[in-house]
């Protein structure tokens, strides 16, 4: 059921960002399919089934223009099954290869509903509610409007709870700048 929300509220997003964005301050909207708990730097615990990746970014406000202009993000990880979820915002900076080859990379915080007290046969021990957030992405413009992106996105408390074995995913992302 989660997973069925998560595509609906994903394709609410795509095809009324347009209209949301309008001349508000929403400057981007993303929508991905992320490996949970990814396999590929240590042995996954939690479920293999994907996380879906809304996140909206906006404008860079003027007050941050003594910060190199990033842009404030606000995202959500959807678990497809049993796995945890992640809500997060933070500040987003990009740097620019070429016209269309970019890197980019995020840092805020994070909340989500997995465990925190013990570790389960699902679920990692986290230690603490509210985490740090960490993304980076590599990607490519298509157009001056689209975008994909090569993402790994990354929770933790930095050692701030007794437990900090975090969450990693790894996935591919579509932008769609106005």
């Amino acid at each position: 059921m989660l997973a069925s929300a998560a595509i609906a509220v994903s394709t609410l997003i795509a095809f009324n960002a347009p209209v949301l964005a309008g001349d508000s301050f929403i400057d981007e909207v993303r929508v991905g399919l992320y490996d949970h708990d990814s396999d590929l730097l240590r042995d996954r615990i939690e479920t293999s089934d994907p996380d879906v990746n809304i996140e909206l970014l906006f404008k860079s406000p003027s007050w941050l223009q003594w910060m190199a202009q990033p842009r404030i993000n606000l995202g959500a990880n959807i678990n497809t099954g049993d796995g945890t979820s992640i809500a997060y915002t933070g500040l987003v900076w990009n740097y620019d290869f070429t016209e269309t080859l970019f890197i980019e990379g995020g840092f805020g915080g994070a909340i989500h509903n997995g465990e925190t007290d013990i570790q389960t046969r699902d679920s990692r021990n986290y230690g603490c509610r509210v985490m740090f957030h960490e993304n980076v992405s590599l990607g490519y413009r298509i157009t001056p409007n689209s975008s994909v992106m090569l993402t790994m996105d990354h929770m933790s408390n930095a050692g701030l709870c007794d437990n900090n074995p975090g969450l990693t995913d790894v996935g591919v992302r579509y932008g769609y700048k106005f």
